[in-house]
């Protein structure tokens, strides 16, 4: 079967791109228990009016300024990173004075977050509010004038970050890539040969940075088992996998909008692990819910109650529990181990569950704080560095419901704070 022009462009790559070999390396940090902040650099502000042009400050609203008081907390409370997303559309589309100051932007939050004993992941995090930005443009064409921005832009972020000191800040290349409409294998094959160009970018502009590397396809285990990280063991890097799973309880109260969403906002009270509640009880508090909503006529009450049934039947016949994680985290472990990485290379990118919260209703406290604490403690256990997703956020912050200043002591409890 010939190649297709992606498979082609892949295989060009992978033979074309050198190996990379470093005579010294620098140690590789540990970044080990951290959160990810979502709203200080991303979901850039658009102009009023043209909802495919940034402003020139798209980050200086009151919803992007920095939460000091939670994050000074934050830091006291034992943790070590944090993971700040970008959005790259503004690092790509802005120019000349917007651009140097939105760079500057970057380093003095870099800054402020290190001043209080963090380190710093900075997460190239593509979104789909301009779709021209989002991960599935930039990759489409890896000869594309996009991807040649792109990369351009990852070249541009390595040189700002060489300049901090070692082991204090890194580079993530993309958050979750993804592609349309192709199947898992051609994700891999086609992520392969773009991070390959994109890590060559930043090595060149930074010989020593810290550079964080992913699988294909969202960016979960699945995608770590098949990247073959041969090109990048000299290299200073670490690797990532995602981990919400089952997605049905971690991304409950959630309303995807889509029909075979894994998620809605009436199926909630699903426990951790998944046999601590009798399932005849998850089901007649889904149908209650259900039952209840009077934005619902009868056709539509009996479309959810077919797709609520679903989502439990998936969810009790996957048996979630705390031995589940430890297989994934184990296989994990293996790629790891055949490879030749050390444990302490590996970050779980992006953990988490959803939480009960003013006009939002995810995970009961009780089943998210053993969900977090299985993780986090299964991750340490095999040697991997974790982040909390969205520390600050309504639905799956880490903060007191009741003091956004301060991080909740009873999840802090809950993690796996030492090592």
């Amino acid at each position: 079967m010939p190649l297709t022009r992606r498979e082609f462009l892949s295989a060009f790559a992978a033979t074309a791109m050198p190996a990379y070999a470093w005579a010294e390396t620098v140690p590789t940090p540990n970044f080990r228990r951290g959160g990810s902040i979502h709203s200080m650099m991303n979901w850039g502000i658009l102009r009023d009016g043209d909802p495919q042009h940034y402003l020139p400050r798209p980050f200086d609203t009151p919803r992007n300024a920095f939460p000091e008081a939670f994050t000074r907390d934050f830091a006291r409370s034992g943790f070590d990173f944090i993971r700040l997303t970008l959005d790259v559309g503004p690092f790509m589309q802005l120019q000349g004075a917007d651009r140097e100051a939105l760079e500057r932007k970057l380093t003095d939050n870099i800054r402020s977050f290190h001043d209080l004993g963090l380190a710093v992941i900075v997460d190239c995090h593509p979104v789909e509010q301009v779709p021209t930005y989002s991960p599935q443009s930039i990759l489409d064409d890896l000869e594309g004038p996009l991807f040649v921005d792109y990369t351009a832009m990852i070249g541009r972020l390595a040189a700002l970050l060489a300049d901090f000191p070692t082991g204090r800040v890194a580079l993530e290349l993309m958050n979750e890539p993804t592609m349309r409409d192709t199947s898992h294998r051609t994700q891999v094959k086609v992520w392969g040969a773009a991070q390959l160009v994109l890590h060559d970018a930043a090595r060149r502009a930074a010989v020593d940075l810290p550079i964080l590397l992913t699988g294909a396809d969202y960016g979960g285990i699945s995608g770590l088992r098949d990247l073959d990280p041969s090109p990048y063991i000299d290299s200073n890097t670490l690797f990532s996998f995602h981990y919400y799973l089952p997605i049905s309880f971690t991304h409950q109260g959630f309303d995807f909008g889509t029909p075979d969403a894994p998620a809605t906002p009436y199926v909630v009270d699903l426990p951790y692990p998944y046999d601590a509640l009798p399932p005849k009880e998850i089901a007649a508090a889904i149908e209650a819910r259900i039952a209840a909503d009077t934005t619902l006529d009868a056709a539509g009450k009996a479309a959810q109650r077919d797709h609520a049934r679903r989502i439990l039947a998936e969810f009790l016949s996957q048996a979630w529990n705390r031995a589940s994680i430890e297989r994934d985290f184990a296989d994990v472990g293996t790629w790891a181990d055949r490879n030749g990485i050390a444990r302490h290379r590996i970050v779980i990118g992006e953990c988490g569950a959803t939480r009960r919260a003013a006009g939002f209703t995810g995970a009961a406290d009780l089943y998210r704080l053993r969900w977090l604490s299985d993780v986090t403690h299964l991750a340490q256990a095999g040697g991997f560095g974790w982040a909390l997703w969205d520390i600050n956020s309504r639905e799956m912050g880490i903060s007191k419901l009741d003091d956004k200043d301060r991080v909740d002591p009873d999840i802090v409890a809950a993690l796996a704070m030492s090592g």
